[in-house]
C-alpha cells in the first residue's frame, strides 16, 4: 500500500498530537522516565570514566612518558568525533 506525502504528514501530525496529549506537565511521558534518564547518565557516566582510565593507563604503558600525550590526544579526538556523528 502506498502512501502519499500529504497522508504520511497527517498520519505523523495525529501521532504527534496524541503524544502531546499524554504528555505530562514537566515535559515527560510515563512515571518513570526521570528515574530512567538519571539511572542511563549516571551508567554512561561510570563506563565513560572507565573508558577515559583505561586511555590514559594504556597509552602510558604503550608510549611511555615521551609518546603517551599523542596516543591520547589522537584517542580522546576519536572518541569526540564518534559523539560528534552520533548528534
Amino acid at each position: 500500500m502506498k502512501i502519499t506525502k500529504r497522508q504520511l504528514r497527517k498520519i505523523i501530525k495525529e501521532e504527534k498530537s496524541k503524544l502531546v496529549l499524554e504528555m505530562k506537565a514537566d515535559g515527560t511521558i510515563s512515571d518513570d522516565e526521570g528515574d530512567n534518564e538519571d539511572q542511563l547518565v549516571y551508567d554512561v557516566m561510570h563506563e565513560l570514566g572507565g573508558l577515559i582510565t583505561r586511555v590514559l593507563d594504556e597509552a602510558e604503558r604503550i608510549g611511555g612518558p615521551f609518546r603517551s600525550p599523542g596516543i591520547k590526544s589522537r584517542l580522546f579526538k576519536a572518541m569526540a568525533d564518534e559523539i560528534h556523528k552520533a548528534r
